[in-house]
């Protein structure tokens, strides 16, 4: 095996070990799957993930995401395989096999109902649910399949359950390592449009070449856009805009003009901008130039356009998008190591007619760029007892803390590095989103999940000053964050997320007059004082979101705002009574 795998593995394991510890979690399949997720997410390849851990006879689930491109839905299941065992071993045909099975069996089984067998505070409750209200919906379910061990001959081929399309993917610690150690953050996409599809492309390059990029522009055929889509998926949608896309409704407009007036599209609609980092001519006799492959192709604008395309002949097959064609500007970035910078910049100005703010070029986006340098250059002070100073770990993009600490050479400055940037002291954009939402009073928000909080919080970054985010705006932030860790810490029931964030979010209605968050951040801790008031704090919303005045399960009363409001009017007097 190579030794650079083993150590990307160990390192991987120890990390999450750390991390879970750091948390006061064990470390798990949930904590395994997360990370993958995570790492996936930061390709594109996932949108923003629920996990959970669900495994009974015949069926399983380990984590799912829900995206709403285009017509139909596509909903992403994952299922897991975790030995925990460094080096990673094989994972052989009647191992990985059962776990495939077991994933299929959940689609049938949700499609039959299986939400009904189940409480609504079980973690699967909100996916089932959703498959089984939205089967004619769905046009299609991608199953991912994650292990921590080595997989060689799978070939899954893609398969029919009750009508809806599923497609496999295969994540084995050997990808992971493979796309992470490649210096991307995603796989590339290649489309052989010659030997795949045999449909070449003849464009019109730009007038006058530079040194930073080529243009050109094509006519592309409904039909052979539908076709790639089919095989990549959202993947093609470049990940930003994915994001965006996903909080909007889909375009009536570019349905109806397939359905109707298919000939008329390439009139009415202002077609697709897209990226690429390399391409391949076919020589011309005329001087015609004529793609035959386009390596790492992202569509920046125009992504719902081609998601509608591909659904609308899906779901209807008496649609003719034959008579489809769509004008293509496809933008060629020359050094590939400018592809990360450039690619949502070009995104950014090609949406800017749709009202998309920086904000929502989440990761890549001036707000998170300032926020983890502010990070990577400020001390926090020592705490007391303490001469040491360490920092805080804005992990931007997923993976970033464990390619820094492997960046140290010998093993004494990874040791350095953890010292400096503690694992507990590491958080993620999701983290972020709960920290910050949970104290702008909006727990029903945070309550709802990952995906749905942090497409809120983007949107309301949207008007921050990016000359507001200093170091100020740091200090108190590190200070949010150290009150959601300390509340959580304090939190061991069932109910944990709900209860930490509407307790934050009431002491932040209540006291925040009296809280000093630039105290906290001096102390690196919270007033001993406010412990005994969190403590009333946490019993008071344990005790109301677990009995709601209609018996509605507790998952389901925390989401609604009437929650949140009837919590919020409570005073610390009601508390001490309970």
């Amino acid at each position: 095996m190579d030794n650079s795998l083993q150590d990307f593995a160990q390192g991987l394991k120890q990390h999450l070990e750390g991390l879970a510890a750091a948390k006061d979690e064990e470390y798990n399949v949930k904590t395994f799957v997360d990370a993958m997720a995570g790492y996936l997410e930061e390709a594109g390849e996932l949108g923003t993930t629920e996990i959970c851990d669900f495994k009974r006879t015949g069926i399983q689930l380990n984590g799912y995401a829900i995206n709403h491109l285009g017509v139909g839905k596509v909903i992403d299941l994952i299922v897991c395989l975790h030995t925990k065992i460094v080096p990673p071993i094989s994972i052989h045909k009647n191992e990985w096999d059962a776990v495939i099975k077991r994933a299929i069996g959940f689609i049938r089984k949700s499609i039959a109902g299986l939400h009904l067998a189940y409480e609504q505070d079980f973690d699967i409750y909100d996916i089932a649910k959703r498959i089984y209200d939205d089967k004619d919906q769905i046009s299609q379910v991608r199953v991912f399949f994650f292990t921590d061990g080595i997989t060689k001959t799978i070939q899954l081929e893609d398969i029919e359950v009750d009508g809806i399309p599923v497609t496999f993917q295969v994540w084995d610690i050997e990808r992971i390592y493979r796309m992470r150690s490649s210096g991307r953050k995603k796989e590339p996409i290649l489309i052989d449009l010659e030997g795949k599809y045999g449909n070449p492309l003849p464009c019109l390059p730009m007038p006058v070449p530079n040194d930073y990029y080529d243009s050109y522009m094509l006519i592309v055929p409904g039909v052979l856009l539908s076709q790639i889509y089919h095989d990549f998926g959202e993947r093609l949608i470049e990940r930003n805009v994915r994001s965006f896309l996903q909080i909007r409704g889909v375009n009536r407009e570019i349905k109806k003009t397939i359905t109707k007036e298919p000939f008329m599209f390439l009139a009415y609609n202002n077609g697709i901008s897209a990226t690429a980092e390399h391409i391949e001519f076919l020589s011309s006799t005329d001087g015609v130039k004529i793609i035959i492959s386009i390596k790492d192709l992202q569509i920046v604008n125009g992504g719902q356009t081609t998601a509608s395309i591909y659904h609308a002949a899906q779901k209807d097959r008496n649609v003719d998008i034959s008579q489809v064609f769509v004008q293509m500007k496809l933008t060629v970035i020359k050094d590939p190591e400018k592809m990360e910078e450039m690619v949502p910049t070009i995104s950014f100005c090609a949406n800017s007619q749709n009202k998309i703010q920086s904000a929502d070029f989440f990761s890549n986006s001036p707000f998170h760029r300032k926020l983890e340098h502010l990070s990577r250059t400020e001390w926090a002070p020592a705490k007391e007892g303490s001469h040491r100073q360490s920092k805080w770990f804005y992990e931007r993009a997923r993976g970033q803390y464990l390619d820094m600490k492997n960046k140290q050479i010998t093993p004494a400055k990874k040791r350095l590095f953890e010292d400096d940037h503690p694992k507990n002291q590491l958080f993620t954009k999701t983290d972020l989103a709960k920290f910050i939402i949970s104290w702008e009073q909006h727990p029903h928000i945070v309550s709802r999940g990952n995906q749905k909080n942090f497409d809120y919080f983007s949107k309301t970054i949207q008007d921050i000053d990016i000359e507001q985010v200093d170091k100020n705006y740091y200090y108190k932030t590190i200070a949010k964050a150290i009150i959601f860790n300390t509340i959580n810490g304090m939190v061991k029931t069932k109910n944990r997320a709900n209860i930490v964030t509407y307790s934050m979010a009431w002491i932040s209605y209540k006291m925040q007059e009296q809280i000093d968050l630039e105290d906290i951040w001096r102390n690196q801790t919270i007033p001993s004082m406010l412990l005994d008031t969190i403590k009333l704090v946490i019993n008071a919303a344990h005790n109301h979101i677990t009995n709601s005045p209609n018996g509605e399960i507790y998952s389901e009363w925390s989401k609604r705002e009437e929650c949140w409001t009837s919590f919020r009017d409570m005073s610390i007097e009601e508390f001490l009574r309970l």
